[in-house]
């Protein structure tokens, strides 16, 4: 009969949609749509079959970002068997159904249209939308489709930045994976959620956790086929490393993916990686004469790519103004940042210029002067988040009003750039979206401390400061911690310059120990002891150096244990700066504490902090004159035979830049009072008791203590004191004046038990029930934990072995360079005097320049005399060092202070001396 199919067109439309479907999978798309545009326009198609061709086509429709006709696809189909659902109950006396999967379908069709909607941006209609397949497959314990919604309810949540929702949401897919069914698209949905997982991980700054997950969900994406999936991953493994600094790694993942999502046939990924591709690009403009040209063809490339979607086209017209702005050209900036929309709606978009530029002083607070970027989650680039009455997605809106204030700066308004980073604040949920607020906090604090607004650049510098670091202390891997906080060292630079400028010894105090030693300190804390694990390492460590050949392993093994060491030790990591009462509290009756920092932007500008005994603290900067950093570098650089020369003129120029008037004047009042010197990065390698104060020694006027960090001293002080019993040594005969050396330690400690070097270790691994160790040997200037004791040639104690030992209260060193540590913020100190403290010693003797002299045996004998009598660590050594002062006069460093005592070194109430410990 005319125009009646028959069952063989059906068959062949059958056959047609396969084919189809085949080719999407190939990511054919073209040939695809071939296939499925004569289907779509037949509507004598049964329901069923009709509602599958319409879910491919609106598939096919949102790839190529079609997305209202892919939308008008996907509610057609929901309509179709909806309609088609009620005429089935209404029949009268109706059997069990079993027919079409009309529900089944209807999920389907909401499911994709919820993707649809997010890609599109229309975020609040992708949720509802998502609820309502989920609902549908829930009540059908479709628990696969239920699981698909959840992960893109999660996706929609990352988007709106509404991170706790979206973890809601991951919790509840993972709970029910196991109740789905044995199949590949479940092994997707693994992979899915692990990704989903991953930027939950990252946007807590979980990075160790997000790469773990991301290297699972792409070996399932891998082992499926899935290119976009893979390609999502890789994108995914670019924030992470772009995050934690890692430019190099970020840029090859991010390449990676724009060519994934190429071959896959996503133009939207393509465009959101090559977006992200330039700008990394563009924080290198003007300095890489290289970098506009790229930066400015990748905004280009990815505006042709992703031209349908209105987030990306805002991004890209807004840092093509921001590399405008940086190449000095400032019309074209101002002219491309005057015509950008701030609305969604495309045929009324409003423009940036008319937008009324706020004073308002109460704009919230923010995140860490980092990059901002867009963080969202969509595989094809940013969506846009409405809110509930329409209009732009604050955070572009945030991101356009920054821009606009570094113009008006460059362009010399500075109060109109305030106005703008105040109003970029304001247009922020900071607490859902710190890290772009953080980079208007920073700005603004830039601009208002030229302005000599101090108080309110020192709150918003500190701001600033105070989330970056609470960013920085969860990075557990010490690269990444080390890149992180040279890419957002500008926040605490400036914090500590504001605080400096308004006389905040307080706020100065807890900027400057922040990232310093303070994963040791809550070790040390805790009493926690390092796992099997790393145990297990530090022998094959160990092996590695003893087996011919294996020298090519070392490296590797030892980067394993750099950041198995500080993953460990950040586990006791908290969230609190150092405690400012506690240090004061920790300090020996009338005591000082003297932190020194030089800024690592800077390595003329120095910070000096001090603690005084009546509570008060504090803070001055000054520049170190080039002589005197030039001086220091020579120290840094472990030049042999420096502390050798006579240099009484450096000690005293660098006295006056190193320690405050103040303090200064106290010293020199008399008494000898306590002293704690917090190194920082600058002194750790000088010999601090030759400082020379109005001309005279550190040593003559104060009792000396020195550590990486205060939060080591707090922690050291509050360690409750562990008495033990006797000595054992290990003094190298090659070392000039040992014999010497052994006969006074001998006469200091009659029960001293000579130990051999292949006793060391065993010793060590068990000698928390002795009063002290000491090894007289040489000692290596290398940094972390490489830096070594040499025992005997070919066998090297290194920092590495001491973290496995139980050490007692006292551990003597004192080798050539054995006291230098590498001491920068967010790298923990590890090196023979920290890897000492962390395995039980309060207080350590070692060498901090090179000390392999006759008179260096003299004066430890001398010690080992003071020791026995009764006398504090502090107190001894200084007792020894005036000594010799007295008989032999000004000398070079190295003849006499050479030696520091590195952390707790002075008497506790009620604890035994050193004399009733060593000669019980």
């Amino acid at each position: 009969m005319p125009g009646v199919r028959h069952y063989g067109e059906m068959d062949d439309a059958e056959a047609i949609l396969a084919a189809a479907t085949a080719r999407v999978d190939r990511h054919d798309l073209p040939g695809a749509r071939r296939l499925l545009a004569p289907l779509v326009s037949r509507n004598d198609l049964p329901v069923p079959l009709r509602a599958r061709v319409l879910l491919e086509w609106g598939w096919l429709l949102g790839a190529e970002q079609r997305h209202e006709e892919a939308a008008a696809a996907f509610a057609e189909v929901v309509t179709l068997t909806a309609a088609m659902e009620k005429a089935e109950a209404q029949r009268e006396h109706a059997k069990p159904r079993s027919g079409p999967d009309y529900a089944g379908l209807r999920s389907e069709a909401l499911l994709e249209a919820g993707i649809s909607a997010r890609y599109a941006g229309r975020l609040d209609d992708a949720d509802q939308l998502l609820v309502a397949c989920g609902a549908i497959a829930a009540g059908r314990a479709d628990h696969l489709r239920e699981g698909q919604a959840l992960a893109q309810r999660a996706a929609v949540a990352h988007q709106r930045h509404d991170f706790v929702r979206a973890r809601e949401h991951l919790d509840a897919l993972a709970a029910l994976l196991p109740r789905c069914p044995p199949h590949d698209r479940t092994e997707q949905l693994r992979a899915d959620w692990a990704h989903r997982a991953a930027v939950s991980a990252r946007l807590a700054f979980d990075f160790d956790r997000a790469r773990e997950l991301l290297t699972g969900a792409g070996d399932r994406y891998a082992a499926l086929g899935r290119r976009i999936g893979a390609a999502n991953i890789e994108r995914e493994k670019g924030a992470v490393l772009d995050q934690v600094g890692d430019e190099a790694g970020a840029r090859q993942a991010y390449t990676k993916a724009f060519a994934l999502y190429l071959r896959a046939g996503s133009p939207l990924g393509a465009a959101h990686a090559a977006r992200r591709l330039g700008q990394m690009r563009l924080l290198k403009v003007p300095e890489d004469p290289d970098a506009a040209g790229y930066a400015r063809r990748r905004f280009e490339q990815a505006l042709r790519l992703g031209a349908a979607e209105p987030g990306n086209r805002l991004l890209c017209a807004l840092f093509l103004a921001r590399l405008e702005r940086l190449t000095g050209d400032l019309d074209a900036a101002h002219a491309r940042l005057a015509a950008l929309p701030i609305s969604d709606d495309d045929e009324a978009p409003g423009r940036l210029a008319a937008l009324p530029i706020s004073d308002d002083d109460d704009a919230p607070g923010g995140h860490a002067a980092l990059p901002i970027s867009d963080d969202d989650d969509a595989p094809g680039g940013h969506g846009r988040h409405r809110r509930s009455g329409g209009g732009p997605d604050p955070r572009h809106l945030s991101q356009a009003v920054l821009e606009w204030g570094m113009l008006e700066r460059a362009r010399g308004d500075r109060a109109t750039a305030i106005g703008s980073f105040r109003q970029a604040l304001a247009l922020l949920d900071a607490d859902r979206d710190p890290s772009a607020a953080s980079i208007a906090h920073y700005q603004l604090a830039f601009d208002l401390i030229q302005d000599d607004e101090v108080a309110e650049a020192k709150r918003h510098a500190v701001e600033a400061f105070r989330l970056s670091e609470e960013a920085g202390r969860r990075l557990r891997d010490p690269a990444d911690r080390e890149t992180f906080y040279r890419d957002t060292r500008q926040a605490y630079v400036l914090a500590l310059h504001c605080a400096a400028r308004d006389a905040d010894g307080e706020t100065a105090f807890r900027v400057s120990t922040a990232a310093r030693a303070e994963a040791v300190a809550a070790f040390i804390r805790q009493g926690a002891r390092f796992s099997p694990e790393l145990h297990a390492l530090v022998t094959e460590l160990a092996l590695a150096r003893r087996t011919p050949g294996a020298a090519d392993r070392l490296p590797e093994l030892h980067r394993r244990l750099d950041r198995l060491a500080t993953a460990e030790l950040r586990r006791g990591a908290v969230a609190e700066p150092v405690d400012l009462a506690a240090t004061r509290a920790s300090l020996p009756p009338g005591g000082h504490a003297l932190l020194v920092d030089v800024l690592e932007d800077e390595t003329s500008i120095a910070n000096r902090i001090w603690l005084a005994p009546d509570g008060t603290v504090t803070v001055d900067e000054v520049t170190l004159p080039p002589r005197v950093r030039a001086w220091l570098d020579r120290y840094h650089a472990a030049e042999a035979g420096l502390a050798a020369t006579d240099q009484d003129d450096d000690l005293a120029a660098l006295g006056a830049a190193v320690v405050p008037a103040g303090l200064a004047r106290e010293l020199e009042r008399g008494g000898a009072p306590a002293l704690v010197i917090s190194t920082g990065g600058v002194l750790g390698p000088v010999p601090v008791a030759a400082i020379r104060i109005g001309g005279r020694y550190l040593v003559e006027l104060a009792r000396i203590a020195v550590v990486p960090a205060i939060g080591l001293w707090t922690a050291l002080r509050g360690r409750p004191p562990r008495p033990g019993a006797g000595v054992a040594a290990h003094l190298d005969d090659h070392l000039p004046g040992t014999r010497r050396e052994r006969r006074f330690l001998e006469e200091a400690f009659p029960g001293v038990r000579m130990i051999a070097p292949s006793e060391i270790r065993p010793l060590l691994a068990g000698a928390a029930g002795l009063a002290a160790v000491v090894l007289s040997v040489h000692g290596t200037a290398a940094a972390g934990l490489d830096h070594a004791l040499t025992l005997a040639p070919g066998d090297a104690l290194t920092a590495a072995d001491l973290l496995t030992c139980r050490l007692p209260e006292a551990m003597l060193m004192p080798a050539c360079w054995a006291g230098r540590l590498d001491l920068r913020a967010a790298a923990e100190p590890l090196g023979l005097p920290t890897a000492a403290l962390l395995a039980g010693a309060r207080w350590v003797l070692a060498g901090t320049v090179d000390i392999a002299t006759t008179t260096t045996a003299s004066l430890l004998g001398a010690f080992y005399r003071e020791l026995a009598g009764g006398a504090a660590p502090v107190d001894a050594l200084r007792a020894v060092q005036l000594g010799y002062l007295r008989r032999r006069g000004p000398m070079p460093p190295a003849t006499w202070a050479g030696l520091s005592v590195v952390g707790d070194g002075f008497p506790h109430s009620g604890a035994p001396s050193h004399s009733q410990a060593v000669r019980s």
